[in-house]
């Protein structure tokens, strides 16, 4: 009796196995096909263009498979669109901090919530997470354009021309425009402070990434007639005005003052060779208009970066097709 009882007892335990077995798949294919039923629904409402019901048919979905964070992934940018950032910030900190995920999963829950806080504000915060990033070789192309764009608001530019320079390969023609922008900025401030050899050399710079920089060329006159150089100051000045007679107004203010400077007393029209008489300057000056040609936005003044979509070089004097 108690050989078949030892006997049997191995039996038993393989049928209890065998039995939870069949109990776990039967569960797994339940879920499954709840599984697959809502994640159907939920990319047809985002096919259709209903994010309100995309994002209801989500959250039933994670808590049907809580593992999924693919679909914490998109749930969370949903609720970022939709302007729901606590929510999307929520989300995504869970799924960084969840050490199941993989490494992968984890650098790209960490991307969107570096987006997440860019988009609610917090720019600090999103410079962290940006910036640990890059020191990790991940996403590098997308966070180096988020750190720049950051360090615009911030004004931060020796760290902007420092980034730009790390993905300038990318698109060479675009990013040597900004970084010389970059050098202008700098230079402005130099300007500023009364540090105008400081001036001169980011004017420098500034020709170096884009020879055709107008701005570079009318920082280095600026610097020089405040250094009292105003010999090469006068020179920068009309080559300049040679080049863009939209620019004229502005130029024949600043010319006139280092002739004056050269020789008081001194009559403009002895200083005009080369420009346009001096009775048209009004004319000019009123029928200037500005446009970017990257968004539209118009102006009466020229900008070196367009108020409307920030793009740098991209207003221009209408009828010019060449960036300033």
């Amino acid at each position: 009796m108690y050989q078949l009882l030892w006997l049997l007892l191995p039996v038993a335990a393989a049928s209890g196995w065998w039995a939870a077995q069949y109990s776990e798949k039967k569960r797994r294919r339940a879920s499954r096909a709840r599984f697959n039923s809502a994640y159907g629904q939920g990319l047809n409402h985002l096919l259709n263009e209903e994010p309100d019901k995309a994002v209801e048919v989500l959250v039933q979905l994670v808590e049907v498979d809580p593992d999924t964070v693919e679909l914490h992934l998109a749930l969370g940018s949903l609720f970022r669109r939709r302007g729901e950032v606590a929510r999307a910030i929520r989300v995504h900190q869970n799924i960084a901090a969840r050490a199941r995920s993989s490494v992968e999963l984890r650098n790209q829950a960490r991307l969107e919530l570096a987006r997440d806080y860019l988009k609610a504000g917090l720019l600090d915060r999103a410079e962290h997470l940006f910036s640990k990033l890059l020191h990790g070789g991940v996403h590098e192309r997308v966070v180096c354009q988020y750190l720049v764009d950051i360090y615009q608001q911030e004004k931060e530019w020796r760290k902007a021309i420092e980034v730009a320079r790390r993905i300038a390969g990318t698109d060479p023609a675009h990013w040597k425009i900004r970084i010389a922008h970059y050098h202008c900025e700098l230079g402005d401030e130099a300007l500023t402070r009364g540090a105008f050899a400081d001036a001169l050399a980011a004017a420098e710079r500034a020709s170096g990434e884009d020879a055709a920089c107008v701005r570079a060329q009318l920082l280095k006159a600026s610097a020089c007639q405040h250094a009292g150089d105003f010999q090469t100051a006068i020179e920068v000045y009309r080559a300049l005005g040679s080049h863009s007679q939209q620019l004229l107004p502005g130029l024949r203010e600043q010319l006139q003052a280092c002739y004056r400077s050269l020789s008081p007393g001194e009559a403009w029209h002895e200083a005009d060779t080369g420009m346009a008489e001096p009775g048209n300057s009004a004319k000019v000056d009123s029928q200037t208009r500005f446009r970017c040609d990257q968004c539209g936005f118009g102006s009466r003044k020229l900008f070196w970066q367009c108020p409307g979509c920030k793009s740098w070089s991209s207003v221009k004097p209408l009828g010019q097709s060449r960036a300033q």
